[in-house]
């Protein structure tokens, strides 16, 4: 842990990712004065959780599919009802 002019800064080196070699943390005040291992623990769970897509998307795509899938429902519905109709 680094320890700036007005702030405490956590430095991960080797987040995890191919692209970076470094990640660094700016510590809130009011957890100045929290362990040193806790503030990995947070920093590392927040890195390992940023390869992921955002909930908001997720919930969109999930939500397009489900529309897909629905309006797919209506048409096969709609040709079983005309095929039973014609006969």
């Amino acid at each position: 842990m680094v320890k700036g002019v007005n702030r405490q800064v956590l430095e991960i080196r080797d987040p995890g990712s191919p692209y970076f070699e470094r990640a660094f943390f700016f510590v809130k005040p009011e957890y100045a004065f929290t362990g040193e291992q806790t503030l990995r623990r947070a920093a590392e769970e927040t890195l390992t959780g940023t390869d992921r897509l955002p909930r908001t998307r997720r919930r969109r795509i999930r939500e397009i599919a489900l529309r897909v899938l629905g309006a797919a429902a209506a048409a096969a519905g709609g040709a079983i009802v005309t095929a039973i109709l014609l006969l």
